[in-house]
């Protein structure tokens, strides 16, 4: 073969295996790169179900933070459910009380009229009170008294009035000629409430005497119905020494002063007796 065709064999022999090369690296390569595309997308494939895990993650955890904050809120609106409860059954409790509880503005002072100031039975009311009965206790009371000073005889020429204090009183227990003798009594009573010849009567009667005779209402300061106040002008009270002395009397009476008034309603009444402008004795019942 001559000289020059053999170089160009060559040549082209050359030229043919360095493309044969290029062929096999480039495919070579292309597999190779396809691998690393796969990869890649396995790798973001994986990126996203890792993403998709942490957002389902991130989404259970803010389900259970709303469940959580609804589960807050209505406990919190139970909450202020039942303090609304308890603040609306507090006034019911506080009216109760209110119920239950003494008036306080009402006053007990058997001196002060506003104590017993309702209107002023009338005698079909009582009758209407005493029903069948032929007497009634109303209520009881210790007689009270006061005192005070006076330069005249009207009550603008006395001073302020002392301090009440429970009634006591001398009564007569004995008298034989030049020798008298007396004993010192207080006043617990009662207010009965009675009929004669069918009309009602009211009478403040002394326990002791009230013990030893119920029935006899009539030894007590009695007051007819009609006027308001009622009044008696000589207002005798009848008391019972169940221990005298001996040689002394049992049946002891005393005029509690020079008028009696009494001031009847529905469930009060307030005696009031007086000897001049100096002393008062009053008693205030209520039934």
């Amino acid at each position: 073969m001559p000289a020059s065709r053999h170089v160009w064999f060559s040549l082209t022999a050359s030229l043919v295996l360095l493309a044969a090369g290029c062929g096999s690296s480039a495919g070579t390569g292309s597999t190779d790169g396809g691998g690393g595309v796969d990869a890649a997308i396995a790798a973001d494939a994986a990126s996203a179900d890792a993403a998709g895990g942490d957002d389902a993650a991130a989404g259970d955890d803010a389900a259970s933070a709303d469940a959580a904050a609804t589960a807050d809120a209505s406990a919190s609106a139970d909450a202020a459910s039942l303090d609304g409860a308890s603040a609306d059954a507090a006034p019911a409790d506080a009216m109760l009380m209110a119920d239950a509880a003494p008036d306080a503005t009402v006053s007990t002072d058997p001196f002060d009229p506003g104590s017993c100031s309702a209107p002023a039975l009338t005698s079909t009311e009582a009758l209407t009170l005493l029903g069948a009965a032929p007497r009634s206790k109303l209520g009881d009371a210790t007689l009270m008294r006061r005192t005070r000073s006076c330069t005249g005889a009207t009550p603008d020429t006395c001073g302020a009035w002392g301090t009440p204090v429970p009634h006591t009183q001398a009564l007569l227990t004995y008298s034989g000629g030049v020798v008298t003798d007396y004993k010192t009594f207080s006043f617990p009573t009662h207010l009965i409430l009675y009929t004669q010849t069918g009309q009602p009567r009211l009478s403040v009667r002394h326990n002791s005497d009230y013990q030893h005779d119920a029935t006899a209402s009539s030894r007590g300061v009695v007051f007819s119905f009609g006027a308001d106040p009622m009044e008696n002008t000589y207002p005798i009270i009848y008391v019972w020494d169940f221990n005298p002395a001996p040689n002394r009397y049992e049946d002891l009476q005393g005029l509690l002063g020079s008028r009696g008034q009494l001031h009847a309603a529905q469930h009060c009444a307030r005696a009031v007796f007086t000897s001049g402008v100096t002393t008062e004795i009053a008693a205030l019942y209520t039934y």
